[in-house]
């Protein structure tokens, strides 16, 4: 019985070359054994050059990455250790032209194609980056190679193939450049660290790096490769160098605590006394012998200077109880002066009462602001800005420009006062009130003279008082003797403007 084939006698024949000349393990093997090679530019294996034929047994069996670009539109055949390259383009780009293989990049890998075809040189490239779109669904990557192009010619001598060998050196690359980040980042730490640092090598300490925290504290002498004997005689002097000597020969750390470092950075110089809390580290080779010694330590001096700071504050916080008595007896007077004022006259008592608290409150609120500076005054900002938001959540409309004063405490009281009671008029009558308005709160500086602006706007329409009050006086005579200064209050159809100079910058 006669079996009629399919196939005609050159695919048949196409077939078995195939079946020959990829025979062995491997993927790529086996699936261009099975691919329809008359569908691509190169057609049925047994019509290629022999050369092509010889190079492709030979390379599918090596274990690094290689491929060969076969004719004109350099149709790819590469071998198992390639796929690795080609990630997710494979195995579709089996047979395939460059252009579609490594579209993305072809633009760059053309014109080295086409030199080693027309008969040029080889090409080697080392670490060469490419950004190619070989991830599933198309992602891109940066990947770096080694590789080489050269010319595969059939026995005629014509060039039928590119030879590509293209191991990647990607991972080596990425943990080279990790390395090289982690090394300038030990660099800079060193260069940058708070505490001053030093390499000192050999038995004579020769001084081979040293950070700018140590070249700060040695007088930025130029120290780099001399010795601590030439570069530092102030140091020996002081008996450092015996130390030094004492750890390389015995291996054995040293530390210090407080020690005293007079520095005098030129001979015959000004002394500069430092104090410093230091280590000196034996560094030791692969033999276990003493090769240097790394310096490294704080400068302490401030904490020296702050121990005598922390004594004086002691004292002065004793001065400052004493003067809490005057002071307490000086505001029992104040309370007293604003509780005679406030709680006379024909006003109902509850009124009476409410107000005689805000005015307390207020002083209050300058009291609170003035021990937070300790008593040493306080800034107009501060202190208006504490009033006015105990008084109302209308405070975000006073806005305030000008330059920021420091007063004194007189000084800071006063206005506090002033401020509170501008603030509870305004709240009351004026621009702070729920009709709507704003606040302008200027400030401006005369030599010896602080000039303060306070103008409402928007508010309702203002009337003069048929009478003048006790936060009147309070603003017109009482700040004006305060302070040293004068008073204007003018109560114009626009809104209240009180301008007021005060003798009280420090």
């Amino acid at each position: 019985m006669r079996v009629e084939s399919d196939l005609s006698p050159a695919a048949a024949d196409g077939d078995q070359v195939a079946a020959e000349m990829f025979a062995g393990s491997g993927e790529v093997r086996a699936l261009a054994r099975t691919l329809d090679w008359s569908a691509t530019s190169l057609g049925q294996p047994s019509t290629w050059s022999a050369a092509v034929k010889t190079m492709a047994r030979s390379m599918f069996d090596q274990p690094f990455p290689m491929c060969l670009w076969i004719g004109p539109e350099y149709a790819l055949l590469y071998n198992d250790a390639y796929r690795g390259i080609l990630s997710a383009k494979h195995p579709a780009s089996l047979g395939q032209p460059g252009s579609v293989v490594w579209a993305e990049i072809w633009d760059e890998l053309q014109p080295q194609f086409d030199q080693v075809r027309s008969g040029g040189d080889p090409i080697f490239f080392e670490d060469a980056p490419f950004t190619m779109a070989r991830l599933e669904g198309g992602g891109t990557d940066r990947a770096w190679f080694n590789y080489s192009l050269s010319a595969l010619r059939d026995e005629g001598g014509s060039v039928v193939a590119v030879l590509n060998i293209s191991p990647e050196t990607t991972a080596r690359v990425l943990a080279e450049r990790q390395i090289a980040v982690e090394r300038d980042r030990l660099v800079q730490m060193f260069a940058q660290a708070p505490t001053f640092m030093a390499l000192l090598s050999g038995p004579e300490h020769r001084i081979e790096l040293a950070n700018e925290g140590y070249l700060q504290l040695v007088g930025h002498r130029p120290v780099l490769g001399r010795t601590v004997a030439e570069a530092l005689p102030d140091a020996v002097e002081q008996g450092y160098l015996v130390l030094l000597d004492d750890v390389f020969s015995t291996g054995q750390p040293y530390l210090a605590s407080g020690a005293k470092y007079a520095v005098q950075a030129q001979p015959g110089g000004e002394v500069n006394e430092r104090y410093v809390d230091f280590v000196y580290q034996p560094l030791k080779g692969a033999d276990g012998q003493v090769t240097g010694i790394f310096v490294e330590g704080v400068d302490v001096t401030d904490r020296q200077r702050q121990e005598r700071e922390l004594r004086e504050k002691e004292e002065k916080l004793r001065l400052m109880v004493l003067e809490l008595n005057h002071r307490v007896k000086n505001n029992l007077a104040t309370v007293q002066a604003i509780a005679m004022q406030t709680l006379s006259g024909d006003r109902p008592a509850a009124a009476m009462r409410e107000t005689f608290l805000q005015r307390i409150s207020a002083l209050a609120t300058a009291h609170d602001i003035l021990t937070q500076e300790q008593w040493e005054g306080a800034t107009l900002h501060s202190i208006a800005k504490g009033v006015l938001s105990a008084l109302s959540a209308a405070a975000d409309r006073v806005r305030i420009a000008g330059p920021d004063v420091h007063l004194c405490s007189k000084a800071a009281l006063a206005f506090s006062m002033a401020f509170h009671e501008l603030g509870t008029n305004a709240l009351k009558y004026g621009a702070l009130s729920p009709g709507g308005g704003q606040v302008d709160l200027c400030t401006s500086i005369e030599p010896g003279y602080l000039n303060v602006e306070w103008k409402e706007s928007g508010g309702p329409p203002v009337q003069p008082p048929a009478r003048r009050g006790f936060g009147s006086r309070l603003l017109e005579r009482g700040l004006a003797a305060e302070l040293e200064g004068s008073v204007d209050m003018q109560f114009e159809t626009t809104g209240v403007r009180c301008a007021i100079s005060a003798r009280v910058v420090e």
